[in-house]
């Protein structure tokens, strides 16, 4: 089934790509329900809370993060009919039409959302020869990026399986960085994005991103760059760059009964 769910969510690959980020983490640690009738689809995917770091430190109070997917909006409704109201819930939806099926049974209160950017064309000309790419976990790296909220043990898991760094150095210190890993398929990840304070103010969060773009798009990947809706610096970041919005995720969380 989780084969099958894939597929169907491959169609759509960035609307998606947080449901199959979470398949292909979890697999079958995550329950699976898949509802096909000829062309009509509707999948749910459920996971406890606790096996997820972000949620468990965001969502203490809720017991299972929610996703849903279909072929039109009325597909998932028999499976979020199916769904016990008795539990606190977060559902993360990336279709407002979705919402709107999901709020006819349940109240649902808005947490946060965050945008996913992305593009097919290289960013702007600019000068990026500063920029060192790397393909190994260092602790220098891992001081900044720990400061966005990743973990140690989290970030050497990603190294091991291909994450990539680009990063500017000054008097061999880093001063700014960001990194790439594969999520799904050909879709990558830009995260991490972090600049000492002292040498904000001088693009240097733009040119490692525009590295890390640059060089995925040269390698035929999809680059992925998620920012919180609130955050107008990222996000401006992301458009100056020419990166389009691609694809809404937001966050609901359901108390229960």
């Amino acid at each position: 089934m989780i084969h099958r769910a894939k597929q169907l969510l491959s169609v759509n690959m960035l609307e998606n790509i947080t449901l199959l980020k979470m398949l292909e983490t979890y697999g079958d640690k995550m329950e699976c329900k898949l509802m096909e009738r000829e062309r009509d689809w509707g999948l749910l995917l459920s996971l406890p809370i606790q096996l997820s770091l972000y949620d468990r430190k965001t969502y203490p109070e809720c017991e299972a993060i929610i996703l849903v997917s279909g072929s039109d909006p009325n597909s998932i409704a028999p499976l979020v009919e199916a769904l016990p109201q008795d539990r606190p819930i977060i559902f993360k939806v990336q279709n407002d039409a979705y919402k709107q099926v999901i709020a006819t049974k349940f109240s649902l209160e808005l947490k946060r959302a965050f945008h996913t950017y992305s593009c097919t064309e290289p960013t702007r000309h600019m000068q990026l020869e500063e920029v060192a790419e790397e393909d190994r976990y260092q602790d220098k790296l891992a001081e900044l990026w720990i400061r966005n909220g990743y973990e140690a043990g989290e970030l050497q898991r990603m190294f091991d399986a291909g994450a990539r760094s680009y990063s500017i150095y000054e008097l061999g210190e880093p001063v700014s960085t960001c990194l790439t890993c594969c999520i799904y398929g050909k879709v990558w990840e830009i995260g991490a994005v972090f600049t000492k304070e002292s040498y904000r103010g001088k693009g240097y969060a733009k040119k490692v991103v525009s590295a890390a773009v640059n060089r995925l798009l040269n390698e035929q990947s999809v680059p992925r760059y998620q920012v919180v809706n609130d955050n107008a610096a990222s996000i401006q970041l992301a458009e100056s760059l020419g990166l389009s919005r691609e694809v809404t995720l937001q966050h609901y969380v359901y108390k229960g009964m």
